[in-house]
């Protein structure tokens, strides 16, 4: 970042020049999830390296999109947090994460990272399925509980602006998710889920509909 340049006048190439070295858009990802001090950053990217993870973090603050906070005592810590210019990337790893949807197949060896679950069962929704007015969604999965909320529409902005996933599930939620995250992945995939518990949803007919389409598989893929 800011040492090798495609050396083209374009916005992608531009882009790229910031972004696209290896590591840099799973950092932007992790740092979605909140503040994080450099041994989390480190412990939640199994194979990077640490002298290459603080090359990646002086380019991201070089860039403007990301900045350290020394936290209150008794921590007296540093986080790196991302900025406002950086927090503009979440709707670029939202549609990165859904083009990679398809990508998926059986984890083998591979990290499955739960700590992001909470961005995860964001990434999931399909952004044009969003209702038209707010709807509050419990999650009661075998991962863990969350609250899944959709405010009314802003006048301007990107419709993931409009989605909040916070820790434990709300008693009134206009509609409770049962079952697991990977039978939701499954069902947004329009994957078979053999041996997982089918997926129940309980509320009003026209709120399951809502939750069903958020979760459902693209149209080209269904």
């Amino acid at each position: 970042m800011g040492e090798r340049r495609y050396g083209q006048y374009c916005p992608v190439a531009r882009a790229l020049d910031q972004l696209g070295d290896r590591w840099t858009l799973l950092l932007v990802r992790e740092l979605l999830v909140g503040p994080q001090r450099y041994s989390d950053l480190l412990e939640h990217l199994p194979g990077m390296w640490s002298n290459l993870l603080a090359g990646r973090l002086r380019a991201l603050e070089a860039a403007g999109l990301v900045a350290r906070r020394p936290l209150p005592p008794p921590a007296s810590r540093l986080v790196y947090e991302l900025t406002d210019r950086g927090r503009e990337l979440e709707p670029v790893i939202y549609e990165v994460s859904r083009f990679g949807l398809d990508l998926l197949d059986d984890p083998g060896d591979d990290v499955v990272p739960l700590h992001l679950l909470p961005l995860g069962l964001k990434g999931m929704l399909r952004a044009e399925a969003l209702p038209d007015g707010p709807l509050v969604v419990a999650l009661v999965l075998d991962e863990g509980t969350w609250t899944l909320s959709v405010a009314a529409p802003p006048p301007t902005g990107h419709p993931l602006t409009r989605v909040r996933v916070t820790p434990e599930a709300v008693p009134d939620a206009d509609v409770t998710v049962r079952g697991s995250a990977m039978a939701l992945l499954a069902r947004r995939r329009g994957a078979a889920a053999p041996g997982l518990s089918p997926l129940v949803l309980d509320g009003s007919a026209a709120d399951v509909a809502t939750v069903d389409a958020l979760f459902s598989p693209d149209p080209a893929a269904a």
